[in-house]
């Protein structure tokens, strides 16, 4: 600012300095030369204030410079700033992560649009007097907003300043807890003086006792040797009295063993009428653990039909909207205006300059969905609303749920998270309740067995990621049969699983293998759709009955314009993908006789999740920049036309079992 200032300055002096110089020369050649007009948009300088300029700068340059100088600042801005950079330099931009615009506190000059200047006569002095007049209320108006400028950095140093203040508080109170602490060690030094004391006198107190342990050892040894003929008498003693006592303890044990047989013979008695009423009691308990057992499944099965006639009045697409916070390097983007109206509404607005009226003109977007999170919203408060979801796999229902919206929104955050349990996402957290949930319905009699496999769909083509070779056998998405829908994909790696840490294991291998690149949005981009099948086998003896579900967990790839990406093919077959999608959804919301499902492999194996038996949630994920504002717009209206489709009522795969 200080730099800018200055240049104000001597652009000030160094006009009125070459006005005066012309207006001297040309009087004695009696002919005044025309003014140059600009023609376009010029950025004028302001005065800093209305003090009389001396011209001492002036003076100490040459005519050349002041000359070179003035056509500089008045050089006219036709379409912004042309800035030539080299070859090396742009191919090094390219590669780099975008810069970070200016904070949206400081705020930019307004361009005026520019007038073409009228004719001033050579003989009108009065006219370029007032000409230059009105530059200097132009760069006076100017240097009022730079010192406004300057009285918000004055705030923000006050702020600072009591930020300081507060530091220094703490110090206080810091210093205070020392001396404290150094009370305390004087008091438990003098406890530990006082302790040696006591160990003085301890130690002259053993020293007395170990002198007359030493008499005491003397007096022994004489009483040894009485006690050595005492033995030997009481040697003698203790033989005649084992004989008497062994006689003795034959004696007794005969009357112990005829008293035990009388009790034992009883307490047989009472055994045999315990047994036989234990019986009873197991019979009985047997009965009412059995009658139990089916009111427990039968409240299962009402709770489980309650719980999904819940969900088909919700709809059997459901759409949910999450906004992603800013990160800390990302703090410094104009934001555009987001407002949640309530739990289920969100209005979009964005603030644009119109030039033709000079003033500010508002469009506001709403649109309404299942549920809106926050930028505040944890990874739980998402898994919440999607437990149920998987809930109805374990019900039986098949089940997708999938991330849709604009690159570097938040999508593969959302389904799989970072590192720490807080930071799972929906794929780590629906597994830990399948397995959870697992041990209930063991209880019940349920057997389940759960299968899992991860795949990507990548320039519409198939890659298994558990398959890390790159030679891969051809994956198709084929029909399970000639009836329904239900697709599979052939030659695809299945591996069973047994806890949440071999999952775990799995998914980690699969997102080594998945294709990513650095975009001009974010700078690790999943350039592929990635889909997470986990399959569920129930049965349960006792019902004779069975049940296979599957749960899609879908990441698409980020949606990216084509002016913006540096990976072209990419972004085709991704757009491509996507817009097909689309297709497929506005041909459900207007009921058209044919689904154009097989125009991309994405939709083709979304198809039993968006037109047949399966409920289906949407995660659209949006973030609030303003540069990102149309993508997120384009997201929001797709997200719209998907919650407004309506599907056939889901239906769960439940089997009778003749014989197992």
């Amino acid at each position: 600012m200080k730099k800018y200032y200055g240049n104000l300055k001597l652009y000030a002096v160094l006009c009125v300095h070459l006005q005066l110089e012309n207006i001297n020369k040309h009087h004695k050649m009696s002919r005044i030369p025309k003014l140059p007009t600009s023609t376009a948009k010029e950025n004028k300088p302001g005065l800093i204030n209305s003090r009389p300029l001396t011209r001492t700068i002036a003076n100490g340059l040459s005519d050349a410079d002041k000359k070179a100088l003035i056509l500089n600042h008045t050089k006219p801005i036709r379409n912004g700033p042309v800035i030539s950079t080299s070859g090396s330099r742009l191919r090094k931009a390219a590669t780099e992560p975008p810069p970070t615009t200016v904070p949206s506190k400081i705020l930019k000059i307004e361009k005026k649009p520019s007038t073409v200047a009228r004719k001033i006569p050579p003989y009108d002095y009065k006219a370029r007097y007032n000409e230059l007049l009105e530059k200097f209320k132009t760069i006076k108006s100017e240097h009022t907003d730079l010192k406004g400028k300057h009285e918000e950095v004055s705030d923000e140093y006050e702020k600072v300043k009591e930020t300081a203040q507060s530091c220094s508080n703490e110090r206080d109170i810091f210093k205070e807890k020392l001396l404290n602490t150094l009370n305390d060690l004087r008091e438990k030094t003098a406890e530990f003086e006082r302790m040696k004391i006591d160990f003085d006198i301890q130690k002259h107190e053993n020293e007395d006792l170990h002198r007359k342990t030493r008499l005491l050892e003397e007096v022994t040894n004489g009483l040894k040797k009485k006690t050595t003929e005492l033995e030997i008498l009481q040697a003698e003693f203790n033989d005649v009295t084992r004989r008497h006592q062994s006689l003795k303890e034959e004696a007794e044990a005969l009357q112990v063993l005829s008293e035990h047989l009388k009790k034992v013979s009883v307490e047989y008695d009472k055994l045999q009428l315990d047994f036989k009423e234990a019986q009873q009691a197991i019979m009985k308990y047997k009965s009412d653990a059995e009658s139990l057992q089916n009111i427990l499944a039968t409240m299962y099965k009402e709770q489980r039909d309650l719980r999904n006639t819940i969900q088909d009045l919700k709809g059997n697409i459901r759409v949910y909207c999450r906004v992603r916070p800013p990160l800390e390097s990302e703090s410094t983007k104009p934001l555009f205006n987001l407002n949640v109206l309530d739990a289920c509404s969100i209005e979009v607005e964005k603030v644009e300059l119109n030039f033709s009226s000079a003033r500010k003109g508002k469009s506001q977007h709403a649109f309404t969905f299942d549920g809106i999170f926050t930028p505040h919203a944890t990874q739980e408060d998402v898994f919440a609303e999607v437990s149920s979801m998987v809930q109805s796999a374990l019900d039986g229902y098949n089940v997708c749920i999938f991330a849709y919206g604009q690159t570097g929104s938040g999508k593969t955050y959302t389904m799989e998270g970072g590192c720490g349990t807080e930071q799972y996402g929906i794929i780590p957290r629906a597994f830990n309740m399948i397995f959870t949930c697992m041990e209930d319905l063991k209880k019940m009699g349920w057997e389940l067995q759960i299968k899992a496999s991860f795949l990507e769909i990548y320039n519409e083509i198939i890659y298994d990621l558990l398959n890390s070779s790159k030679d891969q056998e051809s994956h198709d998405i084929k029909m399970v049969n000639s009836k329904g829908i239900d697709v599979y994909v052939s030659n695809l790696k299945e591996e069973e699983v047994k806890s949440s840490h071999d999952f775990i294991r799995l998914m980690i291998f699969a997102q080594r293998n998945r294709q990513t690149a650095a975009t001009l949005n974010n700078e690790r981009s999943s350039r592929s759709h990635s889909v997470a099948q986990i399959k569920i086998s129930a049965i349960n003896e006792k019902r004779k009955e069975k049940f296979t579900s599957q749960l899609n967990l879908v990441d698409l790839a980020g949606s990216e314009s084509g002016k913006t990406s540096q990976r072209m093919d990419e972004t085709k077959h991704i757009n491509r993908s996507l817009s097909e999608l689309s297709k497929v959804i506005l041909s459900l919301q207007t009921n058209q006789s044919h689904i154009p499902y097989r125009n991309s492999k994405l939709t083709h194996l979304l198809m039993p999740s968006l037109g047949g038996n399966s409920k289906t949630l949407m995660l659209v994920n949006i973030n609030q920049f303003d540069e990102c504002f149309n993508e997120t717009l384009n997201s929001l209206r797709f997200a719209t036309k998907v919650n407004s489709c309506r599907t056939i009522k889901a239906k769960k795969n439940l089997t009778m079992v003749d014989s197992l």
